[in-house]
C-alpha cells in the first residue's frame, strides 16, 4: 500500500490553455470590468480585489471543471444520461422475500439490480473520481455564489442546468457527433463564457444593461470560436456589434483600437482559411485580437 502523504485529499492545479486564450476567467473577469467594479468608491479596494479574485474562482476553475468534467462526451452527466441498459445480465435485486416474477415489485427490483452492477462494473471505475470532485465542487459553486449575491446564485444555478443540457446534447450527438452540432455549440458557449460574463457583470449585485448587451454580443461571437471549422461570420459579427455599442456610446480612443483589431483579425480569418483542424498559431491570433476587443470594450463601459 502507498504510504500515506499526511493527507487523504488532494488537489491539482494545472493550466489548459495558453494564458491569454478567451476563458470563463477572462470573461467574469472583463464582464466585472464592465460593471465598473474597480471604480466603485464605496467599496474599499481590498473588498473589491476580494470579490474579483471570488468570481474569477467561481467562474474558471470551479464551474470550468465542472462543465468539463461533467459534460465531456464521456463526462460524468453525460453518462449518468445513458440507461445501464447494457448491464441485462445482472441477478435481479431481491428487496421483499416473496416478490414473484412479473410483479410491479420484481421490476423494480429487476431495475435497480442492473443500475447497480452498471454503477459498479462500469460507472464507478471510469468516473468515481470525476464524480467525487463534482460532488465537492457542486457545493463550493452554491456556496460562493450566495456569497456574493442572489443574481450570482442564480447564474450558478443556471450554468449546472446548462451543463445537463449539454450532457443530454452529448448522449445523443455520441453516435454521430454531427447531429444537432448547433444545439451544444450554443449550450456550450453560454455555459463557458456567458454566464461567467454575467457573474462577474453581477460582483456587485447590480449589473448594467450595456454590460449584459456587451456579454451578448461576445458570446455570439465565442459561438463561432468553438465551432469546427471556426464559423468566420459569427466571430466577425458579434464583435462587429461590440465596435457598434462604442459607437453608441461615443468613446472615439475605443472606436479606433477596436477597428484596428478588427480589420487585423479579418485579414487573419480569410487569408488563413479555416479547415477542421487549425494549427495553433492561427488559433492564438484569433483568441489574441478577440481578448483585445473583449478587454477595450469592458474598460470603456465600466468607465462611463
Amino acid at each position: 500500500m502507498e504510504q500515506s502523504a499526511g493527507h487523504i485529499v488532494q488537489l491539482w492545479v494545472r493550466l489548459r490553455a495558453p494564458i491569454w486564450h478567451i476563458s470563463a476567467g477572462w470573461a467574469t473577469l472583463s464582464g466585472a470590468i464592465a460593471s465598473g467594479i474597480f471604480w466603485e468608491s464605496d467599496i474599499p479596494p481590498l473588498t473589491r480585489l476580494g470579490i474579483v479574485v471570488l468570481t474569477w474562482l467561481l467562474a474558471d476553475p470551479v464551474l470550468g471543471t465542472l462543465w468539463e468534467l461533467g459534460t465531456a462526451p464521456r463526462g460524468v452527466w453525460t453518462q449518468l444520461w445513458h440507461a445501464a441498459s447494457d448491464v441485462d445480465h445482472s441477478a435481479p435485486l431481491i428487496l421483499l422475500p416473496y416478490t414473484h416474477a412479473g410483479s410491479p415489485a420484481w421490476r423494480l427490483a429487476n431495475w435497480l439490480g442492473r443500475r447497480s452492477a452498471w454503477w459498479r462494473t462500469t460507472f464507478w471505475p471510469q468516473n468515481g473520481e470525476d464524480f467525487v470532485t463534482i460532488c465537492s465542487l457542486l457545493p463550493a459553486a452554491l456556496i460562493i455564489g450566495a456569497l456574493l449575491s442572489s443574481i450570482a446564485l442564480t447564474l450558478v444555478c443556471t450554468a449546472v442546468v446548462l451543463a445537463w443540457l449539454a450532457a443530454l446534447w452529448h448522449k445523443e450527438i455520441i453516435p454521430s457527433m454531427s447531429t444537432h452540432p448547433w444545439r451544444l455549440t450554443v449550450t456550450t458557449a453560454w455555459g463557458q463564457f456567458g454566464i461567467p460574463w454575467m457573474i462577474g457583470c453581477a460582483a456587485m449585485g447590480k449589473p448594467s444593461w450595456l454590460g449584459i448587451t456587451l456579454g451578448i454580443c461576445l458570446t455570439f461571437s465565442y459561438v463561432g470560436l468553438l465551432r469546427q471549422p471556426i464559423w468566420q461570420p459569427a466571430v466577425l459579427a458579434g464583435q462587429l456589434a461590440v465596435l457598434i455599442i462604442m459607437l453608441g456610446v461615443r468613446q472615439v480612443l475605443a472606436i479606433a483600437v477596436i477597428t484596428i483589431l478588427l480589420v487585423a483579425q479579418g485579414g487573419l480569418l480569410f487569408v488563413k482559411r479555416s479547415n477542421g483542424d487549425p494549427n495553433i498559431q492561427f488559433l492564438s491570433g484569433l483568441h489574441l485580437f478577440g481578448l483585445g476587443i473583449m478587454l477595450i470594450a469592458s474598460f470603456t463601459i465600466g468607465l462611463r
